[in-house]
């Protein structure tokens, strides 16, 4: 009868993961700038992708204190532990108890026991490897989000500290800007005075420098909330970030490896964790059809201890207590569950096809994403070489407008309009080269860059 066990559990009923057919990725991406080899700047460690040596120290202290992150890690350990526990399963359990049937009429007439117990589970059609392949396939999802909010951080704290230092850029603008139309404004004055410009001229000029510092205090406090954030992500309280260097931006270069659409399904980890949660499903199948067969167990199952009738004599030599061995199988069956176990099944390949549509939903979601940060990142250069044209231009009229409004040939008015249109130019070329960083940056999320094992292991001190 054991051999007969031993071989029926070299099986185990419920269907075994393969990745679903309908989960094929195109042969390339769509994008302009692509380059389709292997290689994917996805595969460059953070520290190399983001060379501002403040930005990489901030990064690595949003690893070791982010809060989200941190809960991703213990998150993992949990699901280690109850990996544990599943796998446990597959050896002997051992107890131990003590207990006693009184008679109520008399009481020489009661009885006490007390011993150990074993049981061993032999898994005839596969529910405990089924379970145990589940737990781990659930181990590996919860790394995998380990891995995901890993990744989605360094993402949210780069394009955050690049909005800082823009912003930082921007209150520089405003004050340069400020700086120059009270420069103006005493220009104004002075040709007043000679009787060469007029009253209204001044209150035109008065009225674009109040303009110009109007948009000040906004800046400041949309660098201030931004700030605020950046601690967030950092763990910290509110507070300001500490930065030593002027703006400066990294150079996005005219060409980026992306690798190949099929990668993304081994590299992104929110990927990985939709296969690894459709692979659990698939095995919590096999569960919910195991449990509608015999349950078998081996080992010493009744019970190996002693019976008295007196509890004071069951562990003494006075009265020597009955020694009882009960050795042999014990086996159970469901013999009728009114629908109960075909509608666990039912309920578990429910569960398979809903992480199944998950899961192809994820890579569809991921190959937009690579594609929609591709054109943003190839076609925004453009836009920042039209914003540069645009600067120097503005830069440049304005320098003549000033130099004809001193010889009386124009109004102050349109000195006024350069301005602004050199203010909005220097703002807009700001802004643009910001979204080519945080395309850039979306584009490094995409195809699964900024995680690490290794740096994971640390968290969880390994």
């Amino acid at each position: 009868m054991l051999t007969t066990a031993l071989l029926l559990s070299a099986c185990a009923i419920g269907p075994d993961y393969e990745r679903p057919e309908s989960v094929t990725p195109p042969a390339d991406y769509r994008g302009i700038a692509a380059v389709q080899t292997e290689k994917s700047v996805a595969d460059t460690a953070w520290a190399q992708m983001f060379g501002d040596p403040e930005l990489v120290a901030v990064i690595q202290q949003a690893l070791t204190t982010n809060l989200d992150l941190l809960s991703a890690v213990a998150r993992v350990e949990e699901f280690r532990a109850r990996q544990h526990l599943a796998r446990s399963a597959f050896g002997p359990q051992l107890g131990a108890n003590i207990s006693t049937s009184p008679n109520p009429q008399s009481r020489e007439d009661a009885s006490y026991s007390g011993g150990l117990s074993l049981t061993w589970e032999l898994d005839l059609f596969g529910k405990l490897r089924r379970s145990n392949e589940a737990a781990r396939a659930q181990l590996m999802a919860s790394e995998d989000n380990a891995r995901a909010v890993m990744s989605a951080l360094v993402a949210s704290v780069a394009t955050t500290w690049f909005q800082l230092r823009e912003l930082d850029a921007e209150v520089q603008i405003i004050r340069d800007t400020i700086h120059s139309q009270e420069e103006s404004l005493a220009l104004v004055r002075s040709l007043m005075r000679n009787g060469v410009s007029s009253g209204a001229e001044e209150q035109q000029a008065i009225g674009q420098l109040a303009t110009t510092r109007a948009q000040l205090p906004l800046a400041l406090q949309n660098r201030a909330q931004v700030e605020n954030f950046l601690q967030y992500l950092l763990g910290n309280p509110p507070d300001e970030i500490a930065r030593s260097q002027p703006p400066t931006f990294i150079i996005v270069p005219p060409e980026i490896p992306v690798g190949l659409p099929a990668q993304l399904l081994e590299r992104r980890p929110d990927v990985r964790l939709l296969e690894n949660s459709l692979r659990a499903a698939t095995a919590q199948i096999g569960v919910a059809e195991a449990n509608r067969f015999p349950y078998l167990s081996i080992g010493l199952t009744s019970f190996f201890g002693l019976v008295s009738p007196q509890l004071a004599h069951l562990f003494d030599g006075d009265d020597p207590a009955t020694e009882v061995l009960a050795i042999g199988p014990e086996a159970s069956m469901p013999i009728f569950q009114s629908g109960g176990g075909t509608a666990n099944v039912e309920a578990a390949r429910a569960v398979q096809r809903q992480a199944e549509l998950a899961y192809r939903g994820g890579v569809l979601q991921a190959l937009r994403e690579v594609a929609d940060s591709l054109v943003a990142t190839d076609q925004v250069r453009e836009l920042i070489a039209q914003n540069e044209v645009r600067t120097g231009a503005a830069a440049e009229t304005l320098r003549l407008q000033r130099m004809r409004y001193r010889a009386g040939v124009i109004s102050y008015i349109e000195v006024l309009d350069a301005e602004r249109q050199l203010f909005s130019s220097q703002i807009d070329l700001a802004r643009s080269k910001l979204s080519q960083l945080q395309s850039y940056i979306d584009l490094y999320r995409a195809l699964g860059g900024g995680w690490s094992d290794a740096e994971l292991q640390k968290l969880q001190g390994k």
